[in-house]
């Protein structure tokens, strides 16, 4: 069993918190024993699609309820990031009436490329994959070529409040409170709405929720983006293991980076909005997308939650607050 969290700094209170999260791993109860396969959503366009899941051992975790207690919270998180990866075991995706196979690697990874996407009908594909007896769902987004607008979004501290600048009340929101007891920033999900509204097809906007928590987390994000109305979208988890197959563990900046330019790449036919906090290092990743990638970026918001009043700000990125204020007039006015 591979402990695979990783935060974005390890300060020395640090160690406290990680001696607790150890022990309460210890208190786990038995795995269920069986495989289990969880499916990323994935997205494309008429020239081709990745898929992407993980083989783990089956474990029986409750649903969160938002009365859970802050122990029985902190529990089930510690349970989602441990886990054991299922290397070596043929999976067999099925999309749209075809099948692709694939095998799991040492950390339990198995990725699929679709590169005849235009099979598909643009919109939301239903995704399956078996190994054994054993089966999963997930989504392929499949977006139209006549929407030409998306989002990017990052979570922490621009739509998921975490107080990333506070590390103690970082750690309490992330591992005492559950998906249905986090608290949201106030009108982003609407927003949100009406930007893939100026689509024709809003149901299938290239929505990409970006966030730097590891995939252990996927489900528990997914479950705060569900609960609180947030427009479906592709969120985007960081991929961690203990190999060379790991995605940068605390350089955020070649991390984000390094998937706006996929994102880019993988959709060139769409303008993006960027939507980020200056918590850590949003507004200089956008800003260097922004510079390398003018013709890419319909415009860039980001919220303001640091608390030195000094904290550079660039003068092509405007105040999430103003674009939301903008947005709760034009709905008081219908």
């Amino acid at each position: 069993m591979r402990n695979q969290f990783v935060g974005t700094r390890t300060p020395p209170f640090f160690v406290r918190f990680v001696l607790s999260l150890l022990l309460g791993a210890v208190a786990l109860a038995a795995h269920a024993g069986s495989d289990a396969i969880v499916l990323y959503p994935g997205y494309g366009d008429a020239r081709g699609a990745v898929v992407e899941g993980r083989v783990i051992e089956s474990e029986s975790i409750k649903a969160a309820s938002a009365t859970d207690s802050r122990w029985r919270n902190f529990l089930r998180n510690v349970r989602l990031l441990f886990n054991d990866e299922r290397e070596g075991r043929n999976v067999t995706v099925h999309v749209a009436g075809r099948d692709w196979t694939a095998v799991t690697d040492e950390e339990g990874y198995l990725k699929v490329t679709i590169d005849s996407a235009q099979t598909l009908t643009p919109g939301w594909q239903l995704v399956t994959a078996r190994v054994g007896d054993q089966s999963g769902e997930g989504a392929l987004l499949i977006v139209p070529p006549e929407n030409a607008l998306g989002i990017i979004s990052d979570i922490d501290d621009t739509i998921l409040i975490s107080d990333v600048t506070d590390k103690d009340k970082l750690l309490a929101n992330a591992f005492l409170k559950n998906p249905l007891q986090r608290k949201v920033v106030p009108g982003v999900a609407d927003f949100y709405r009406r930007l893939a509204g100026r689509n024709p097809r809003p149901e299938a906007a290239p929505i990409i929720y970006l966030s730097a928590s590891p995939r252990q987390l996927h489900t528990s994000i997914q479950a705060f983006l569900d609960f609180n109305r947030f427009p479906r979208g592709v969120l985007i988890t960081k991929k961690v293991t203990n190999d060379r197959t790991s995605e940068p563990l605390t350089n955020q900046i070649a991390y984000k980076t390094q998937k706006i330019e996929d994102i880019l790449a993988r959709l060139p036919h769409v303008r993006f909005v960027l939507v980020g906090d200056d918590g850590e290092k949003d507004p200089e990743t956008y800003r260097d997308i922004h510079t390398r990638y003018p013709a890419r970026v319909e415009a860039i918001w980001i919220r303001r939650v640091h608390p030195d009043p000094a904290r550079a700000t660039f003068p092509e990125q405007g105040d999430l607050a103003r674009a939301l204020a903008t947005t709760a007039d034009a709905a008081g006015k219908k």
